[in-house]
């Protein structure tokens, strides 16, 4: 198997596994959930982790509500991008490869809610009482935030290698 076929299959399984994950996540919510119904999973947890059943119009963590249709057309255009990204180039550092899939499948995860519900069903959430109060999200927002932190850490990394490479070479004066 080629390095290229083993980078689009790690994108694409990667992705499949977040979308999977957030379909059954978000199918459970709706079905043992009314809207705005909260329930406490793990007793030792509450009140700092909960599911509580919300949607949400904006993007990840309930940033700009309201963006409606173009948010379907933000997701949409990840989605492309990623998937012709992998298939046209795709890459050599299964770290990249994993960071896309995770955000692949983030965005397909939300982008289906978009579609079929015109809204994202959102479901974990997260507080210190009397601390804060942190945005509900789910599966999806959060694969989408952790590829995006990978990507960015593997990109900083990357630029300091090549940094210390250049600053290794000798000059030839």
């Amino acid at each position: 198997m080629t390095t290229h076929t083993r980078s689009i299959l790690t994108v694409l399984s990667v992705g499949a596994v977040v979308l999977l994950l957030d379909r059954l996540s978000k199918t459970w919510v709706l079905d043992n959930l009314n809207l705005y119904e909260g329930r406490t999973l793990i007793s030792a947890l509450a009140p700092y982790l909960t599911v509580f059943h919300t949607t949400n119009t904006g993007v990840s963590f309930g940033m700009f509500r309201g963006g409606g249709e173009i948010f379907k057309i933000v997701a949409a255009v990840a989605v492309v991008a990623i998937l012709v990204y992998s298939f046209r180039r795709g890459h050599s550092s299964t770290f990249v490869n994993i960071s896309l899939g995770l955000m692949l499948g983030g965005a397909a995860g939300n982008l289906y809610d978009r579609l079929a519900y015109g809204h994202v069903i959102d479901f974990i959430s997260f507080r210190v009482p009397g601390v804060f109060n942190f945005a509900t999200f789910n599966l999806a927002d959060s694969a989408l935030v952790v590829g995006t932190i990978l990507l960015a850490i593997y990109m900083l990394l990357e630029e300091r290698r090549q940094k210390a490479e250049e600053n290794s070479i000798p000059d030839q004066a």
